[in-house]
């Protein structure tokens, strides 16, 4: 009878792999309604912004975003999402692993 291996554990999977931890935050946007259509395209543009949906309630927009780290973020909300005509405030949420 053959002996049966135990399965490699994750740990031991991913031991030679360089794990970066990205941080990921969700920006909630206020816009000028007319503006929204614009606004999408700009948001498509910009590389780290990962989807962008239109929804109802009190944001317009909400917008996933994956940087290196928070300060990576933090710059695209300020030199990337914020200037785009039509964009009256952003909320950004970070997302926090448990």
């Amino acid at each position: 009878m053959k002996e049966m291996e135990m399965p490699i554990t994750f740990e031991e999977l991913l031991k030679d792999i360089e794990i970066k931890n990205a941080a990921s935050a969700y920006v909630l946007i206020e816009a000028n309604p007319p503006e929204i259509p614009n606004i999408l395209k700009a948001l498509s543009t910009i590389e780290n912004v990962k989807s962008a949906d239109v929804v109802t309630g009190i944001y317009d927009i909400i917008v996933y975003v994956v940087g290196e780290d928070q300060n990576e973020i933090g710059r695209i909300v300020i030199k990337d999402i914020n200037p785009i005509p039509g964009v009256k405030k952003a909320t950004t949420c970070m997302v926090v692993k448990l």
